[in-house]
């Protein structure tokens, strides 16, 4: 199943090749809310697997164009379904 890029990877080829690889599990990638998030690190939570932390990304890892503010982060966040 191709991966959800939303409105992001349109900058340059390499941050769509990182978020629509197949041959990883990605980790720069378009939650549910729409924000583009890369994940930073490993919580161990006492299960056999491991959770993510995640970060917003603001500006392209790898040309440096912007690509969301943290106004817009907030907003979609804060639009997000409370479970």
């Amino acid at each position: 199943m191709p991966a959800n890029t939303g409105s992001f990877g349109s900058c340059c080829e390499a941050l769509k090749d990182s978020m629509t690889s197949e041959e990883f599990e990605p980790l720069v990638a378009v939650d549910d809310t729409g924000v583009l998030y890369m994940s930073v690190g490993l919580l161990e939570a006492g299960s056999d697997q491991a959770d993510t932390v995640d970060h917003p990304i603001f500006f392209c890892p790898f040309c440096g164009k912007g690509l969301q503010t943290e106004a817009e982060v907030e907003a979609k966040a804060g639009a997000a379904p409370s479970a």
